[in-house]
């Protein structure tokens, strides 16, 4: 049994930091950006077709000979962008393709024939995930893209020795939303790593503390709790 245990928790090790080293940390004007593996920096992708606009983004439209209808503003609170002659066209939540494509649609109105028209997103408003309880370093994280919790438990420092990993809340879409509460010890107890729940831009992660959390935890949850410590060593 203890053989299984130690093989488990080389295999644990072994995924935890595979995910340290394909998160990086770039330090970018005082803050930190988290960036997963393979994925390129937010503003080499949001040029993609893929790319799916946010609420503040900056937008600049250009129609081929029709100069009237070019601008440049900033996606509304509301989620539209305000293009000359056509008034409010929704944005925030389609991808760059889907705006595209309704702004085409709009134009058709005014004119006749192919429609020749230049989308850039001129500047982003980069998400947040806030990062706090029983954390080493409490933060609120710029965050680009969806990460694992594990990443964002990295990112913060690693978890501290009183921290309660079997009631993680995930609060998502306002404090008056009904947290997502996570027993990441399960996880870990059943191997289940890849079936831990993302953290989406905007999400905020509470760890809480719990007393005498060691020595109610069983010997193989508490060796977890030392591995997650360790990211302490290389962030």
């Amino acid at each position: 049994m203890k053989t299984l245990i130690l093989g488990f928790l080389i295999a644990v090790i072994a995924i935890v930091f595979s995910g340290c080293s394909t998160s990086e940390e770039i330090a970018k004007e005082g803050q930190t950006q988290i960036f997963r593996s393979g994925s390129r920096s937010v503003h080499a992708d949001m040029q993609a077709d893929t790319y799916v606009i946010r609420k503040g983004d900056q937008i600049q439209i250009a129609i081929w000979g029709y100069s009237e209808f070019n601008t440049t503003a900033n996606v509304k609170e509301v989620g539209t962008i305000s293009v000359p002659l056509i008034g409010d066209v929704p944005a925030a939540g389609s991808t760059k393709q889907q705006f595209e494509e309704e702004l085409r649609k709009r134009l058709s109105e005014y004119i006749q024939g192919e429609i020749k028209l230049t989308v850039t997103i001129v500047s982003v408003v980069v998400q947040k995930v806030t990062v706090i309880g029983a954390v080493t370093r409490q933060e609120n994280y710029p965050l680009p893209a969806d990460a694992t919790l594990l990443e964002i438990v990295s990112t913060a420092g690693g978890v501290t020795p009183d921290s309660d990993l079997r009631h993680v809340r995930i609060i998502r879409g306002g404090m008056d939303k009904q947290p997502i509460e996570v027993d990441l010890t399960s996880f870990i107890e059943n191997g289940d790593v890849t079936s831990i729940p993302i953290i989406h831009p905007g999400d905020t992660v509470f760890i809480p503390k719990r007393e005498n959390v060691i020595r109610e935890l069983s010997d193989f949850v508490r060796d977890a709790i030392f591995i997650f410590g360790f990211f302490r060593v290389f962030n």
